[in-house]
């Protein structure tokens, strides 16, 4: 019997033991935002994480540039981490990467506080003729055609509308989805139709509601979608792959979404179009027809082309930007350099939600 309860004692120790082993290991190795500065081959670095974000951050700096990058990444208790720095000169500007043990970045060269993306690439190509030419085969092509979409690639047509619309402009590209409003209606519409890039299908949505047409997308948050209506004041929350919409909309309160999910005022989204505003790694600007993009939680703007871009078509989920230079669409990602995709001439005119990119 002794025997027993000395077992049972050992065993409720093991137990014990093991639990604040277990606990201790959890507190220990926690996601927690920190700061550190390091001095790194000529260079003061300060480094950071973000555990909202699991995003780490980078200020590298000497005495006469400054350059900031981020990166995606889980968190690690360790610190300094950077253990890769490479610099040059390239016609007076000083260019500069870094790197750790599970990302790299872009090469940044900078003088005087202009930036540029080391991959930017200022050729131009000629392509003679009108008509739709496919330069790059990696993706599809999609064109508003009044009735529907067209893919260029195949030149099929996808028509839902029973009369010819001019205007396109309630819409959203989400993943494998573009969502439209049906257009046949006027002022007011009860019914989206659903393009499923995937399956290459149209599905025709009927909702239990009837929304104006001085509505736009907010954006996506988690599997959702959000769409305000500024006429009658109302918020609503679709899920595609589900087909269910709601209002969320409430005394006068609104979701919204810009680093936190959280309600705001609706008279910030009535009087001025306010969609949500995502804190990616890499976020695109467009200003006085120039390209840049900016890391998380920095101000420095660097240049992706010397092109002069009319605007920026769609930024994708993996933070590929698609964007428009007189008759060409162009692609750029932080790990390719600007891509010429295609080319057709109406563009010089006419491109304005009109073109989707898969």
């Amino acid at each position: 019997m002794k025997f027993i309860k000395n077992n049972i004692k050992l065993i409720i120790f093991i137990i014990v033991f093991i639990g604040i082993f277990v606990l201790f290991n959890i507190f220990f190795n926690r996601p927690v935002d920190y700061t550190i500065e390091y001095d790194y081959s000529d260079f003061h670095i300060v480094e950071s994480f973000v555990t909202k974000n699991e995003m780490y951050t980078f200020k590298v700096s000497n005495d006469n540039h400054t350059y900031e990058f981020a990166f995606n990444h889980k968190y690690n208790k360790s610190r300094k981490i950077l253990n890769k720095l490479d610099s040059f000169d390239n016609n007076d500007y000083l260019c500069l990467s870094i790197g750790t043990k599970f990302a790299e970045s872009s090469i940044i060269c900078n003088k005087d506080n202009d930036y540029y993306d080391y991959k930017l690439n200022n050729n131009t190509v000629d392509i003679s003729g009108n008509d739709f030419t496919i330069v790059n085969n990696d993706n599809e092509y999609y064109i508003w055609n009044g009735y529907g979409i067209t893919n260029k690639n195949t030149n099929t047509e996808y028509k839902f509308l029973s009369n010819e619309s001019y205007t396109n402009n309630l819409y959203y590209q989400y993943k494998d989805y573009i969502i439209f409003a049906d257009y046949d209606q006027k002022r007011e519409f009860n019914k989206f139709y659903i393009f499923d890039n995937k399956k290459k299908t149209i599905h025709e949505w009927k909702i239990n509601y009837t929304i104006s047409f001085d509505s736009y997308f907010l954006g996506y948050y988690n599997d959702d979608l959000y769409l305000y209506d500024v006429t009658n004041e109302t918020e609503y929350r679709l899920n595609i792959d589900k087909k269910k919409i709601k209002t969320v909309s409430k005394n006068g309160m609104v979701y919204y979404y810009d680093g936190e999910f959280k309600k705001i005022n609706k008279n910030i989204l009535i009087y001025n179009i306010t969609p949500f505003k995502y804190n990616n790694i890499i976020n695109y600007t467009l200003l006085d027809d120039k390209l840049y993009y900016t890391y998380y939680g920095s101000d420095i703007r660097i240049r992706i082309t010397d092109k002069k871009v009319k605007d920026i078509i769609y930024t994708d989920i993996n933070n590929k930007v698609y964007y428009i230079s007189d008759d060409k669409l162009y692609s750029f990602d932080n790990i390719n350099s600007e891509q010429l995709l295609a080319k057709y001439f109406e563009w010089n005119f006419d491109y304005k939600d009109k073109i989707y990119v898969f």
